[in-house]
């Protein structure tokens, strides 16, 4: 009897809110598990947050963040719009959004956020950036460019000179392309894809020799990305130095390279 009585008591508490957690001890909980990399656990307190004030304009924004941290981008989008709603005068609601729609590819809906972002905040680089990405896609260069050096100009940031630099190398200006890199490594040095894009640039310009050099730094920056070895093996095909070629495909296709075999190792 006794048994049945603590378990009806049990049910009653739990059933009725007497044990629930107050929107503060949910806040505090979301945060302890956001420093253990908890994000699940983490996103259900702010749920418990948003189901005991639905007008909680910040659980929608954190819980938004959360999810992008599990990948979970259209998730993100919805409490995004959802926050927007209530804060429609914050302009991180578009911008944050607009990224997330980038990465899944809604190129349109990524637009007009950029541009929403913009109009609040019109001292953003990175909605420049984002939105110059966008126009590069849809093969706007004048207007990609344009937004680059808007980006440079407010804030400049390393992926900023590198954007800009993959731009002019489409366009073919590789000096222009390599002066851009070189200020992207000066100001991140340890960033391995702006050395690897400058071997690329280097080995279009046939100097083989230093995009040999440019693919080995990158190598050593790192050296789980198969197509480094790839560009390395090309490269050193160049130069005549075929056994290193050969050991470099051979990494190559131990790391996941599938692209069928150019070089003669026979």
């Amino acid at each position: 009897m006794r048994i049945y009585l603590s378990l009806l008591i049990y049910f009653l508490i739990t059933n009725t809110g007497f044990c629930q957690k107050t929107i503060k001890e949910y806040r505090t909980l979301a945060k302890e598990y956001g420093y253990k990399e908890d994000f699940k656990k983490a996103i259900d307190c702010f749920t418990k947050i948003i189901e005991l004030n639905p007008k909680d304009s910040t659980a929608y924004f954190d819980r938004a963040v959360l999810k992008e941290a599990i990948n979970d981008y259209k998730g993100a989008i919805e409490d995004y719009t959802i926050e927007g709603k209530i804060n429609p005068s914050e302009p991180d609601n578009f911008f944050l959004r607009g990224v997330d729609r980038l990465k899944i590819k809604d190129y349109k809906n990524a637009y007009a956020d950029f541009e929403k972002g913009i109009a609040m905040e019109p001292d953003n680089p990175d909605a420049y950036r984002y939105r110059g990405q966008i126009k590069e896609i849809r093969k706007n260069y004048k207007g990609a460019m344009k937004d680059f050096n808007k980006a440079i100009e407010l804030q400049p940031y390393s992926n900023n000179f590198f954007d800009r630099a993959m731009l002019k190398s489409k366009l073919k200006d590789y000096e222009g392309a390599m002066s851009d890199l070189n200020k992207a490594i000066e100001i991140d040095p340890l960033v391995d894809k702006f050395y690897y894009n400058k071997g690329t640039i280097n080995s279009k310009k046939k100097e083989f020799k230093k995009a040999l050099n440019d693919f080995n730094i990158a190598i050593q920056l790192n050296n789980k990305e198969p197509k480094y070895y790839l560009k390395r093996a090309m490269t050193e095909i160049k130069l005549g130095q075929k056994n290193n070629a050969c050991n470099d495909y051979m990494l190559y296709k131990k790391l996941g390279g599938t692209l069928k075999n150019k070089i003669n190792c026979n």
